[in-house]
């Protein structure tokens, strides 16, 4: 018989493998005499660069297993057709940039031009730390394998025009038409080997592209295989010079093209590796783009608040039903409050909590304070005696209407008293009420489609003919 035969000296019985030839092996349970198996972490398979990578995880003096915890800074996708220019700027010449179809196109109009380019990039800089990594995770797809004279780059990056980034660590596609990742410290690169773009790209196809930048590397994956690895070389003083940058996304011409590129770019993501800040999660969903007083991605970018830059509001009478100061998460309202009823609730500010569609992400609000400011205007208070009104926060109706009533399919408001505000009797214009301010240890949660309004209930009505309130209100929270 053909093999080697192992067999037990005392036992007789014998080793056995499994269909694919393998030898079946089990490992003692027998503390007293258990031998030791080092545990190693496959970072990547080598499918790309060749060989394996595998690290060791580290203990502690206590045994304890070394844990690395990341914190989120920042998620963007690119629902609907306008850019969020809260978050994003687009500096564009010849070319130009479009949102369609869940992407954002870079030369949506076909440019072949030279010097046409098109660039888009955070406001925002991202933290590089020592010890740690930061990672941009982004979704490309190219309608075009590389052509002649056209450069696209994507990653972390400061640039200008068609000038050569100044710092960052990128993906490129040079003008000679070669796929390399580049790390760059104060306008000096070091590129990877060429990368076989058909391989790893391809055309029409959405590729997971994700860079981790440290201080003495930069490492590149796409779809989950690691591609390049750049080391900071011997005498380097760091990987990048800033230790804060922006991602930056660009196509351009560095010469006339004889086809047109296209670069598309879908979901974008960075997070802090192996740092684990403990930043209040509010903080970080602020630091994202998704403060209260910032509209979502999706609809037309700008403040939720309504403050005009030169103009007030027009002065008008509140209602119990309808939004007649008009709409905005805080802002200025301007009440006509003479001859209101008192046991009433009236609608100072109102807004809605946009609702989720397939090109709006649908929201939750998360309010975790309120400030109102109201004083004296267009008249002195009447002399009959002070005017006096409550304060609430009302929330969670799916109408904009205070009457409106609970169903099935339907929530009537929810409020929360915020406090007493008053003017004395005849007291003059300008005269300032007392400021109600409440926080929210425990957030009031909005949800999508449902309504959050300051409210106000005249207590003693005083006010003259002319007199209107002027009421300037703030809220602090996020969405989520």
């Amino acid at each position: 018989m053909a093999g080697l035969r192992i067999e037990g000296h005392t036992s007789g019985n014998v080793a056995e493998v499994n269909t694919s030839n393998e030898l079946k092996v089990a490992l003692t349970s027998n503390r007293s005499i258990a031998g030791y198996a080092t545990i190693l972490s496959e970072i990547d398979s080598g499918s790309v660069t060749g060989s394996s990578l595998k690290r060791a995880p580290e203990v502690s003096s206590d045994f304890k297993t070394r844990t690395g915890l990341d914190t989120f800074l920042f998620d963007e996708r690119f629902p609907g057709t306008a850019l969020n220019t809260n978050s994003w700027y687009s500096a564009i010449s010849g070319m130009t940039i479009a949102i369609s179809g869940g992407f954002l196109v870079l030369n949506s109009n076909a440019s072949t031009i030279v010097n046409h380019v098109a660039r888009v990039g955070t406001w925002r800089g991202f933290p590089v730390f020592r010890t740690s990594q930061t990672y941009l995770e982004c979704m490309v797809q190219f309608t075009q394998t590389p052509i002649s004279n056209n450069v696209c780059e994507w990653g972390f990056g400061i640039a200008s025009g068609v000038a050569t980034p100044t710092d960052g660590a990128f993906f490129r596609i040079n003008s000679s038409g070669e796929f390399r990742a580049i790390m760059n410290a104060n306008g000096v690169e070091i590129q990877s080997d060429s990368l076989n773009f058909d391989t790893l790209i391809g055309i029409n196809t959405t590729k997971n592209c994700i860079i981790s930048l440290g201080s003495d590397n930069a490492r590149f994956w796409i779809d989950d295989i690691l591609v390049a690895t750049i080391a900071l070389p011997t005498g380097g003083y760091s990987a990048t010079s800033s230790n804060n940058l922006p991602i930056l996304f660009r196509n351009y011409n560095a010469a006339a093209t004889s086809a047109v590129q296209s670069m598309k770019i879908g979901g974008v993501n960075v997070s802090l590796g192996d740092w684990h800040t403990s930043k209040n999660y509010a903080h970080q969903m602020s630091g994202a783009g998704f403060h209260s007083s910032i509209v979502q991605t999706g609809s037309t970018p700008g403040q939720t608040a309504q403050w005009a830059n030169s103009a007030n509001p027009s002065a008008t009478a509140p209602t119990n039903t309808t939004a007649a100061l008009g709409s905005g998460l805080g802002g200025i309202f301007i009440a006509n409050v003479n001859g209101l009823a008192v046991t009433t609730d009236y609608i100072i500010s109102s807004y809605q909590v946009p609702t989720g569609t397939s090109t709006l992400f649908g929201k939750t609000l998360y309010i975790t304070g309120v400030k109102v400011s109201a004083g004296v205007a267009g008249a002195a208070n009447g002399a009959g005696g002070p005017t006096t009104w409550a304060l609430a926060l009302a929330y969670g109706h799916t109408a904009v209407s205070l009457a409106t009533a609970e169903s099935g399919t339907a929530k009537a408001p929810r409020r929360i008293p915020l406090g007493l505000q008053s003017v004395p009797t005849s007291a003059a214009i300008g005269t300032i009420a007392n400021e109600c301010s409440t926080s929210f240890n425990t957030p009031i949660v909005v949800n999508q489609g449902e309504f959050v309004q300051v409210i106000m209930r005249l207590l003693v009505n005083n006010s003259s003919a002319s007199q209107t309130s002027n009421f300037y209100i703030s809220f602090e929270g996020y969405f989520e």
